[in-house]
């Protein structure tokens, strides 16, 4: 991998993290995929404002917002709102998720985790779907939604802004039109450059930059036993290091060497 690239890219996706309600959400958009018949459309890292409605409030969440615009119909799934929740440890979990006037149940994404220090806290790795009408409603007046454990033991409200949907729901549309129509370069223009890192490499090194000291290690440690595996499982956990390993498995023999001696140089 070109050493200026990564210097380059570091620095630049040095400065993202995760969005809250101050930021800028401008930056919202975090990867833009054409699919086979559809574009799907990956949002930052979101902490939203949250309530407890009945029982303690939570102690961290964070979710993202994906968006599949549909090229050709009936091609592309739910768009969806990918989330954790921690909070401290009960025996009930959060079962369903309520917005825009109807209640439907969470898709459990991973089986919950739970740590004991002083206190013992539980994390849900959870998934729910927002239809095109929901979307839309969202783009206009925010998604405010509520999740509800069993017998609602505990009731937590949640709000994303308008302007972090919409933003991703646009990121889909600019990409589709840029798309239609590229810009012909004349055979004479093209100037011979050095290698630049793939798009599969940009975003290895993207998702590592997001992932905490911990998880880092894990992934080095992951990509070196499976350096030479040409189709790894991949590392279930937090959505960082899902996505490194996703985007890792894109890679050919050669980019996993490359990144490898990067992933080395990081420790």
């Amino acid at each position: 991998m070109n050493k200026v690239s990564v210097v380059v890219l570091s620095l630049f996706l040095g400065a993202c993290s995760s969005l809250d309600s101050k930021s800028n959400f401008a930056d919202s958009v975090a990867d833009v995929q054409p699919k086979g018949g559809y574009i799907q459309v990956t949002g930052q890292s979101y902490v939203a404002e949250s309530k407890a409605n009945v029982g303690a409030d939570i102690l961290k969440s964070s979710l993202y917002f994906t968006y599949n615009k549909e090229v050709t119909q009936n091609s592309a799934p739910e768009s969806s709102i990918t989330m954790d929740v921690s909070y401290f440890q009960s025996y009930k979990e959060y079962e369903t998720v309520s917005f825009f006037g109807k209640t439907i149940e969470l898709e459990e994404r991973q089986t919950s985790r739970e740590s004991c220090s002083e206190h013992c806290t539980k994390t849900q790795y959870i998934k729910f779907p927002l239809s095109d009408a929901d979307i839309q409603q969202a783009r206009e007046k925010n998604l405010e939604f509520t999740l509800d454990g069993q017998n609602s033991t505990m009731s937590t409200n949640f709000i994303v802004p308008k302007a972090y949907i919409d933003t991703i729901y646009n990121g889909a549309n600019n990409h589709t039109a840029i798309a239609v129509a590229p810009v012909a370069v004349p055979v004479a223009a093209v100037v011979a450059e050095e290698p630049k890192a793939s798009q599969a490499q940009e975003m290895v090194n993207y998702w590592y930059g997001q992932a905490t000291k911990e998880e880092q290690s894990a992934v080095t440690d992951w990509a070196f036993k499976n350096r030479k595996n040409a189709s790894p499982a991949s590392i279930e956990g937090s959505k960082e290091i899902e996505m490194v390993s996703y985007w890792f498995n894109k890679l050919d023999s050669e980019e996993k060497s490359q990144t490898m001696i990067w992933l080395l140089e990081q420790e």
